[in-house]
């Protein structure tokens, strides 16, 4: 029914010749998140395959759109994943348009900016004066187009995932309706590896390095921490542990919440080869550097000296701030 729309001029679809556009989603695709769940869900097992990244449906139509422009890499693109399924939005209107957008505080606006040029479109804007936050915003079509493309079939979180083909969705059924390029969706996830970079960009968007030193005693608290929420999302946590080969995953005091907790000087040194061979680029790579500093300050005993703790402590408040 497609094919003859598209090619000898049918109108199962087209609305202009009697058709029904919208009944391309009712046979295939679906609404909203709660059809999605009903008619998507129970042909899922909720696993991720092994698959690795792939982008070669982008590359190949980037290089069509911007023959004369470098294509973005592929560590890029990998690290961008992470980052937007930690801090990013598929957004549909109630008019049915679609946003991309990835918002930041002010103080790392920078990092927006290094978006835009790796991907070559989009815009940021300051999205409030009083709360000190910037967007970064893909809102035109054949950028929605663009940006899909990445996405598709390249997703790890779940939550984040079900969200993106209620995008995709919308995208399709626009796309229908403007003779325009559709995309079928890829219906299962995928897992990270320390050889890929979306756990880097993952860290970017969720990650905490801290360093507590216990003012009643000689004791610390040095971690490395990544919460998500629903537990339908603490398999990538599990996952992620497995991979670095320490860790713990365990509930968070807030509701629906769990964190994976890599706590202590012995257990952190698995996780350092990661994070020195695939740069952070929000203001996590400052914290994580002055992380390490004082990482190898207590190796060396210089909290057990009052002088050097004290100006630990205060060097220990300074990471993870702006």
């Amino acid at each position: 029914m497609l094919l003859t729309d598209r090619n000898f001029n049918t109108s199962f679809y087209d609305p202009a010749g009697g058709g029904d556009p919208v009944l391309y989603q009712h046979l295939f695709l679906t609404h909203n998140i709660y059809e999605l769940s009903i008619s998507v869900i129970p042909f899922l097992s909720l696993s991720s395959s092994n698959r690795s990244f792939d982008f070669s449906s982008f590359f190949e139509m980037y290089s069509k759109v911007y023959p004369n422009r470098p294509k973005p890499t592929q560590s890029f693109l990998e690290w961008f994943i992470g980052f937007t399924e930690g801090d990013g939005s598929f957004i549909v209107t109630k008019r049915r348009s679609l946003q991309f957008v990835i918002t930041q505080s002010s103080a790392d606006v920078e990092i927006l900016y290094h978006i835009m040029t790796n991907l070559g479109f989009g815009k940021v804007i300051q999205q409030s004066k009083s709360n000190k936050t910037h967007r970064f915003i893909v809102q035109d079509i054949s950028h929605i187009f663009l940006i899909s493309l990445i996405f598709n079939g390249n997703m790890v979180i779940f939550t984040r995932y079900f969200r993106f083909l209620t995008f995709l969705s919308v995208y399709n059924d626009l796309a229908l309706r403007m003779k325009l390029d559709l995309i079928n969706p890829i219906l299962d996830t995928l897992l990270p590896t320390l050889q890929d970079h979306w756990l880097v960009g993952f860290t970017d968007a969720e990650g905490c390095f801290s360093l507590s030193l216990l003012s009643n005693s000689i004791g610390y608290r040095l971690r490395f921490i990544i919460s998500q929420k629903w537990e339908v999302n603490k398999s990538v946590l599990l996952h992620i542990s497995s991979i670095f080969g320490v860790g713990t995953v365990s509930p968070h005091s807030a509701p629906n919440n769990w964190e994976l907790i890599v706590n202590g000087v012995k257990n952190t040194s698995h996780i350092l080869p990661y994070f020195d061979t695939h740069v952070l680029y929000s203001k996590k790579k400052e914290s994580y550097y002055l992380w390490k500093q004082l990482r190898i300050q207590l190796i060396n005993g210089d909290h057990l000296n009052s002088e050097y703790r004290l100006k630990m402590v205060k060097l220990a408040k300074c990471i993870n701030k702006s």
